[in-house]
Protein backbone atom coordinates (compact mmCIF):
# COMPACT_ATOMS: atom_id res chain seq x y z
CA UNK A 1 0.00 0.00 0.00
CA UNK A 2 1.47 3.32 -0.94
CA UNK A 3 2.53 5.69 1.84
CA UNK A 4 1.76 8.92 0.57
CA UNK A 5 -2.06 9.03 -0.18
CA UNK A 6 -2.47 12.55 -1.62
CA UNK A 7 -3.82 12.63 -4.71
CA UNK A 8 -1.25 12.95 -7.59
CA UNK A 9 -1.25 15.93 -9.35
CA UNK A 10 1.97 15.98 -11.58
CA UNK A 11 3.88 14.39 -14.39
CA UNK A 12 7.23 14.37 -13.77
CA UNK A 13 9.46 13.24 -16.83
CA UNK A 14 12.92 11.47 -16.18
CA UNK A 15 15.35 9.76 -17.84
CA UNK A 16 15.60 5.86 -18.09
CA UNK A 17 18.29 5.67 -16.55
CA UNK A 18 16.85 7.63 -13.73
CA UNK A 19 13.70 5.36 -13.68
CA UNK A 20 15.95 2.17 -13.42
CA UNK A 21 17.80 4.33 -10.38
CA UNK A 22 14.04 4.84 -8.49
CA UNK A 23 12.74 1.28 -9.34
CA UNK A 24 16.40 -0.29 -8.13
CA UNK A 25 15.21 1.47 -4.82
CA UNK A 26 11.72 1.04 -4.66
CA UNK A 27 10.12 -0.69 -2.25
CA UNK A 28 7.42 -3.15 -2.82
CA UNK A 29 3.64 -1.23 -2.61
CA UNK A 30 5.43 2.05 -3.30
CA UNK A 31 4.92 4.49 -5.89
CA UNK A 32 7.61 6.59 -7.59
CA UNK A 33 5.94 9.66 -5.98
CA UNK A 34 6.65 7.85 -2.79
CA UNK A 35 10.61 6.81 -3.30
CA UNK A 36 10.97 10.65 -4.79
CA UNK A 37 9.75 11.76 -1.33
CA UNK A 38 12.25 9.16 0.43
CA UNK A 39 14.94 10.65 -0.89
CA UNK A 40 14.21 13.99 -0.47
CA UNK A 41 13.50 13.38 3.60
CA UNK A 42 17.04 11.86 3.43
CA UNK A 43 18.46 14.56 1.81
CA UNK A 44 17.14 16.84 4.54
CA UNK A 45 17.95 14.54 7.26
CA UNK A 46 22.01 14.82 5.34
CA UNK A 47 21.80 18.23 4.86
CA UNK A 48 20.63 19.12 9.17
CA UNK A 49 23.23 16.59 10.16
CA UNK A 50 25.91 18.29 7.85
CA UNK A 51 24.99 21.62 9.23
CA UNK A 52 25.27 20.54 12.97
CA UNK A 53 28.40 18.57 12.06
CA UNK A 54 29.48 22.48 10.61
CA UNK A 55 28.06 23.88 13.69
CA UNK A 56 30.29 21.54 16.21
CA UNK A 57 33.37 21.90 14.51
CA UNK A 58 33.72 25.56 14.04
CA UNK A 59 31.68 26.58 17.79
CA UNK A 60 33.34 27.96 20.56
CA UNK A 61 31.24 25.81 23.48
CA UNK A 62 31.43 25.95 26.99
CA UNK A 63 31.20 22.22 28.66
CA UNK A 64 28.16 21.57 30.23
CA UNK A 65 29.73 20.87 33.43
CA UNK A 66 30.77 23.90 34.08
CA UNK A 67 27.02 25.30 33.90
CA UNK A 68 25.38 25.20 37.38
CA UNK A 69 22.13 24.09 36.35
CA UNK A 70 22.91 21.53 34.59
CA UNK A 71 25.23 20.35 37.56
CA UNK A 72 22.38 20.37 39.76
CA UNK A 73 20.34 18.00 37.15
CA UNK A 74 22.93 15.82 37.08
CA UNK A 75 23.42 15.81 40.88
CA UNK A 76 19.37 15.18 41.24
CA UNK A 77 19.22 12.75 38.89
CA UNK A 78 22.32 10.67 40.68
CA UNK A 79 20.55 11.08 43.70
CA UNK A 80 17.12 9.20 42.16
CA UNK A 81 19.34 6.85 40.74
CA UNK A 82 20.41 5.50 43.86
CA UNK A 83 16.88 6.12 45.51
CA UNK A 84 15.82 3.57 43.06
CA UNK A 85 18.69 1.04 43.41
CA UNK A 86 18.00 0.93 46.85
CA UNK A 87 14.75 0.44 46.75
CA UNK A 88 15.27 -2.37 44.28
CA UNK A 89 17.64 -3.92 46.93
CA UNK A 90 15.16 -3.57 49.92
CA UNK A 91 12.51 -5.86 47.80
Amino acid sequence: MAKNCTPLTEKVLVSTDTKQALMSIKEPGERYGDVIDRVLQDRKRQDFITHLDKIAAGGDFIPLDSDPEYAALKKEMRSESKHRQAGAAVR
